[in-house]
């Protein structure tokens, strides 16, 4: 069997070339760099070990006209922030000194085998290497080859408990799998996720729910434990409303609503062709692919606060206030992670009106009224919203079945008699998900928008009826902007004779 060769771009070997000549002392390259040379993929960050690496990046800020930054000065670890170059990938350089005496040692302590690998540097690296060039103690390059993330030292995850969650999030952004005795072991020290830094847990976690596809991370993460460990909220509702949702009960539900929120972030084009460039747009707007992190987080906290609220009422299970008192206990988890503010209030958003669209759909005939309140009250967090509710509803029918009925439930021309749609329930997601793809159209209709532009403000208000500045005049803006909204009110004239009405 041939040795397998890891292959150096160019700039990549005269990247490292460049660093050699700058450094006056023994260098390796490690870590994220050499999983990404032996994958075959250009290098955006590269990883050094040295003996002195304050000195080392010092020469190599003056060799590459970087921005150095200090981000760990106990433990010698440096950032080299690189101003875009045309036609280059790298992005940053990071320096950090040798942990232990030697780089043998070094390597002994990293958190996965993969990540155990060193290569020292030299004048001309060819552009082939073979396997024997590379320092593996731990045969990391053989477990990246095999696709498997594996802690062959479990004390190294436990003298960094935030690697129990890095090794979900590796396995999501470069689709690996992690080994089952890795596994068992991040069970055993699940409990440990407690101490690190919040702000490192929540950059993990939100880089991993980024990932298409996270929600069957997420699943597995539970399976281990580790996520009620980082969650503690959500254990009870894994006993919650067995009855109903089956083992594992409103948990159980709550990631198919993660998997569902996936599923439909993943097929918006075929889902919502004409729709999906407008939601795109928006989520670009709102941040990318953090964005669609926030939605998937919202998704996981929607039903927190079921358990305590859960009530049996005439032998029917009820909760009665969940998404209000859901969104006080999101907030409270978010800002033990220190999520930005922005972030915690849109999440918060999301949980507290998650049902209202469900509530619309079964309210009989959807008024204009209605639709502009619905847009009022959530803002720029509408299409969040929507796309969370949209999961939710989902999570009610096998996902087979939904496929099948997607164009019934989603497609332009929705179906009004759903009475061949058995059984109730199922007919029932389907209206729902209608009521949310109308909304999701509305949100950004260039013919009628869910918002209409204000006809007249608080000055030509006052003006008109003579009256003084008071509360009195954001409540006739509000009837207004509402008529407007019901197409009452089509221009200036009809606004002053409507306000006119209201003295």
């Amino acid at each position: 069997m041939a040795r397998r060769q890891v292959r150096l771009s160019p700039e990549a070997r005269e990247t490292l070339s460049k660093v050699f000549a700058a450094a006056h002392q023994p260098v390796w390259l490690v870590g994220g760099s050499i999983r990404d040379a032996a994958r075959g993929r250009p290098f955006h960050d590269l990883d050094l070990a040295c003996a002195d690496a304050h000195a080392l990046a010092i020469r190599l800020a003056r060799a590459f006209k970087g921005t150095l930054v200090t981000l760990d000065e106990a433990n010698a670890v440096y950032r080299l922030a690189l101003a875009p170059a045309r036609g280059g990938v790298l992005r940053q350089i990071d320096v950090a000194g040798l942990q232990g005496k030697t780089i043998v040692s070094d390597l002994a302590r990293r958190d996965f085998t993969m990540n155990a690998v060193a290569l020292a540097l030299a004048d001309e690296l060819p552009a082939s290497l073979p396997e024997s060039a590379f320092l593996d103690p731990r045969g990391g390059l053989k477990d990246l080859a095999s696709g498997v993330i594996r802690a062959d030292v479990e004390e190294n995850l436990s003298d960094d408990p935030l690697r129990l969650l890095r090794a979900f999030r590796l396995a999501a952004q470069l689709g690996l799998v992690i080994e089952p005795k890795t596994l068992k072991a991040i069970g055993r020290l699940r409990r440990l996720i407690s101490r690190p830094a919040p702000e490192r847990v929540a950059a993990e976690l939100l880089l991993l729910l980024a990932v298409p596809g996270a929600s069957s991370w997420l699943k597995q993460m539970d399976e281990c434990g580790l996520l009620t460990g980082v969650f503690p909220e959500l254990e009870p509702s894994r006993r919650c409303a067995e009855g109903y949702y089956g083992p594992g009960g409103v948990l159980t539900h709550t990631l198919e609503v993660c998997a569902r929120v996936d599923f439909l972030l993943a097929n918006l084009r075929t889902i919502y062709p004409k729709l999906a460039p407008d939601l795109e747009a928006h989520a670009c707007a709102r941040g990318g692919p953090p964005f669609h992190a926030l939605l998937l987080l919202s998704a996981l906290l929607h039903d927190v606060a079921k358990p305590a609220t859960a009530k049996e009422i005439g032998g029917r299970l009820r909760f009665f206030e969940h998404d209000t008192k859901g969104a006080t206990l999101t907030e409270k988890i978010l800002r033990r992670l220190r999520l930005s503010r922005e972030q915690i209030d849109s999440a918060a958003a999301i949980v507290r009106y998650h049902l209202r669209p469900g509530h619309l759909a079964s309210g009989g005939p959807l008024t204009e009224r209605a639709i502009y309140r619905f847009f009022r009250d959530l803002g720029p967090d509408a299409p969040g919203l929507l796309i969370v509710c949209w999961g939710d509803h989902a999570s009610y029918m096998p996902q087979t079945r939904l496929k099948r009925l997607l164009e019934t439930a989603c497609g332009e021309a929705p179906r009004a008699d759903l009475s061949r749609i058995r059984p109730l329930e199922a007919r029932k997601t389907v209206s729902h998900l209608q009521l949310v793809s109308l909304l999701l159209r509305r949100c950004f209709s260039r013919d009628r928008a869910p918002i209409p532009v204000r006809l007249l403000d608080g000055n030509e208000i006052m003006k008109a009826l003579k009256i003084p500045p008071s509360p009195r005049i954001g409540e006739i803006l509000e009837c207004l902007r509402e008529a407007q909204a019901a197409g009452e009110v089509l221009d200036r004239k009809q606004a002053l004779a409507f306000i006119s009405r209201l003295k």
